[in-house]
């Protein structure tokens, strides 16, 4: 069944609102702890690192929950709308910087990144686990996810351009970032309202009797394109949740071009948007593990051309060798998505029960997994390298650990998710004798 634009843009929409949320943490927060609130680099890497181990908590119990709620509005899309707002208070709260002792800002840090992780994960696993609820058509579902991708992207422009810019119209950072942030939030709030009234659950099922916490373990235990499919996100996204986590820094100090980060920034959100415009264009032309695996290509070999061929003394021969990275990540983050939907029919086929709930949780967590790895990895290597917060300049050691992070790391990483998916075998033949035999049913 084909879905209408507008439930694709407004669904789009629900990833908008999520996206200003998670890209300010992504983006902003390492360097709100370090440079304006004043945490070693240490410890608030560990903050992000400690988080995702209550993230192995939440996620999962969150998707069981999902997957077992009836509603007259479906499984997933009340905690949409009831889950948002306080979401975005507490991403505020993320930003905000009391005058605490330095073991006391630790701990707040802790305390509100977690709750804001928690309240994140009611609403982005619904967000998620939409797409196979939407439709049963793989070709939509990729469209889905290109909207989805799309969305994302245009959350990611709002943080990066207005985010630094608007800040600094404030006295202090301290003062300006809350403020800017709770603005930014506001419009979250609205695309995520929007987003629940105009999309449609038509293939969510409601379990008809309770499932056991043991067969939920054996049908994702048993659900092997899920395997392949989370093994490389991983990978994936650890690529580029380092290279996020480390743009400020590299750009500030690696560049020079503090002034132009939000400019910057902007080109590269748009040049990813375009590998998922692409990637929709293209779609009936590739199997889907094909595409991720040639967008996965395409910014590894990039990354390993700016290190060891081109440097990054030229700005604009970067930006150019650069680009094709992006449009390649754009490319291999809609496949992913739309792989991940595509496990859900497995799992039914092989257990008899449909959890898109729960499969979209072991995305979320893997995808949240990445970034408390990346924070940590990005803090240590601050803290070993000799980061001074706020110099004008720094050591060259420290400008040398922030180039591997942004191009080696990531290289690693995509290069390992390339050989993951080259030996997933389940491909659209696969799936469609799946979703024939379940139609039998």
């Amino acid at each position: 069944m084909k879905l209408s634009f507008r439930s694709k843009f407004f669904y789009g929409g629900g990833d908008f609102a999520i996206n200003i949320m998670w890209q300010l943490t992504v983006f902003y927060l390492l360097f709100f702890y370090t440079d304006i609130f004043g945490l070693s680099p240490t410890n608030a890497g560990l903050v992000f690192f400690i988080a995702k181990i209550w993230d192995a908590i939440t996620d999962p119990i969150m998707g069981y929950i999902a997957d077992n709620t009836s509603t007259r509005w479906g499984k997933f899309r009340p905690y949409i709308l009831f889950g948002s707002v306080p979401a975005l208070i507490m991403i505020v709260l993320c930003f905000t910087s009391p005058d605490l002792s330095q073991s006391g800002k630790f701990y707040w840090a802790l305390f509100t990144y977690i709750t804001f992780t928690t309240f994140y994960t009611v609403v982005a696993i619904p967000v998620g686990s939409l797409i196979p609820a939407m439709t049963q058509d793989r070709d939509e579902r990729t469209s889905l996810a290109s909207f989805r991708f799309l969305g994302a992207g245009s959350g990611s422009i709002a943080v990066a351009v207005l985010t630094l810019p608007l800040v600094g119209l404030f006295s202090s950072p301290q003062y300006g970032f809350p403020i800017v942030i709770a603005c930014l939030a506001f419009f979250g709030a609205i695309f995520a309202f929007l987003c629940f009234y105009n999309t449609k659950e038509i293939y969510s099922k409601p379990y008809e009797k309770n499932i056991g916490f043991k067969e939920i373990i054996k049908m994702i235990f048993t659900n092997f394109p899920l395997h392949f499919v989370i093994l490389a996100l991983l990978t994936t996204w650890v690529a580029n949740n380092t290279k996020q986590l480390t743009t400020i820094y590299f750009v500030k100090y690696n560049l020079n071009l503090e002034a132009y980060f939000s400019p910057i920034l902007l080109g590269v959100i748009l040049q990813i948007m375009f590998g998922a415009y692409l990637t929709n264009l293209i779609k009936h032309r590739f199997e889907k593990k094909s595409l991720f695996m040639i967008g996965t290509f395409l910014y590894v070999i990039t990354d390993l051309i700016v290190y060891f061929i081109t440097g990054y003394e030229n700005f604009w021969l970067l930006a150019f060798v650069t680009s094709f990275g992006f449009i390649g990540f754009g490319m291999a983050g809609v496949m992913a998505w739309s792989m991940i939907a595509d496990t859900v029919e497995y799992g039914e086929w092989k257990s008899g029960f449909r959890a898109e709930g729960l499969l979209n949780a072991a995305h979320v967590f893997v995808f949240k997994l990445s970034v408390g790895v990346s924070a940590w990895l990005a803090g240590f290597v601050l803290e070993t390298t000799n980061y001074v917060a706020n110099a004008p300049i720094q050591n060259q050691e420290t400008l040398e650990g922030l180039t591997i992070m942004g191009f080696i790391f990531p290289a690693i990483a995509g290069t390992t998710a390339i050989i993951v998916t080259y030996f997933n075998k389940y491909d659209s033949t696969f799936y469609e004798k799946i979703f024939t035999d379940l139609k039998q049913r």
